[in-house]
């Protein structure tokens, strides 16, 4: 087989949010069917299609992965749906993130009778993980999805067991509008929205004493993203939308966070919907762990964003794919030696769990 074949069929269908689902789902069926795989593929509204394939019927091991890459920008030096190898590194979109892991787990197989393992394997392709996660929302209740979990995102063989929640909020605050000139017979929205601000702030700060070291950044953050408000210099502005949002390192602050959000947004006579509400997900398996530390050889740690396995009811969810994290960059790459680590340990793992 031709180096890279497979990273490289991938690369080349445009999967820029999900545009070429259906011939990049076909493509992976045909290879693990090639395997002895049966497949299940599920088509959701237009016509995006996610695939669950089965080495067998009762599976302890399932590899999950996402069709989609988000676009590519200006200066990259190379075409983007070509994979191209230089110095070392394979370069391409979504090489990295996360057609590597996808591809890695793959070629895996190449080294792997599937029939002679004691337990199966479940392989699940997703769509729409970059945006809204709409993929695995539709499968998060899968029958038969085992316990545990490799999602082959990209980490530089770096084993991630754990990942932040996330609550999302967009708040309303309503004032009433006068010409600048009258402003003390109206009623600014803007400042009510920074008075609104400065308790966000204060709780915020009570937020960073709780701290889990599992994280790079061990405490919930909260960032004020976006104030939309006001019309013109002169007019006293009458409504603003305030989005922001918080990152969490344990699973109950996300309840502790909305009750402290509902009665802030009753004392400041506002309308707040919760866009999101994502727990964090913590691995505490300890055995797992420590396999996954003995064949890495690296420290378990955990990420400050959210990913697929925060919405599985599931315990033992690790993420492990190739590297460096060049994810959303321009000139996304990873390195051949990064790739091919990767490879050997996806066997392991499928030997440890499945023989």
């Amino acid at each position: 087989m031709e180096k890279y074949k497979i990273l490289k069929d991938l690369v080349s269908i445009n999967t820029i949010n999900d545009k070429e689902n259906d011939k990049f789902i076909k493509y992976v069926s045909s290879v693990l069917e090639s395997k002895g795989f049966n497949i299940d593929l599920i088509k959701f509204k237009d016509n995006k299609k996610c695939l669950v394939a089965k080495s067998k019927s009762k599976c302890n091991l399932c590899f999950m992965g996402h069709s989609d890459t988000v676009c590519y920008s200006d200066g990259w030096l190379t075409n983007p749906f070509i994979l191209t190898v230089k110095n070392e590194y394979l370069y391409g979109l979504g090489a990295c993130d996360m057609k590597g892991g996808i591809a890695a787990f793959l070629e895996t197989l190449n080294s792997i009778d599937v029939k002679t393992l004691k337990c199966g394997i479940m392989v699940i392709i997703t769509y729409d993980e970059e945006i809204n996660f709409e993929g695995i929302m539709n499968l998060k209740d899968y029958k038969g999805m085992p316990n545990n979990i490799i999602i082959g995102e990209p980490t530089d063989n770096v084993p991630i067991i754990s990942c932040k929640g996330c609550l999302e909020f967009k708040t309303t605050l309503n004032g009433l509008s006068v010409h600048s000139s009258e402003m003390i017979k109206g009623d600014n929205a803007i400042l009510k929205c920074f008075r609104y601000i400065n308790e966000l702030e204060e709780y915020f700060e009570t937020l960073k004493l709780e701290k889990n070291n599992n994280f790079d950044i061990p405490f919930t953050t909260m960032n004020i993203a976006k104030i939309i408000g006001g019309n013109a210099i002169n007019i006293v502005p009458d409504k603003v939308e305030l989005l922001y949002d918080f990152r969490t390192v344990f699973p109950r602050q996300n309840k502790e966070i909305l009750k402290f959000i509902t009665g802030l947004s009753k004392k400041h006579n506002c309308i707040t919907e919760t866009l999101n509400n994502v727990l964090p997900k913590i691995n505490e398996n300890e055995k797992d762990i420590s396999f996954i530390q003995s064949i890495t050889g690296k420290k378990p740690k955990g990420a400050n964003y959210v990913t697929e396995g925060n919405f599985l009811d599931k315990n033992n969810i690790m993420i492990l794919g190739p590297g460096p994290v060049t994810a959303h960059q321009v000139n996304e790459h990873i390195s051949i030696a990064s790739y091919n680590k990767t490879i050997k340990l996806y066997k392991k793992i499928i030997e440890y769990y499945c023989s």
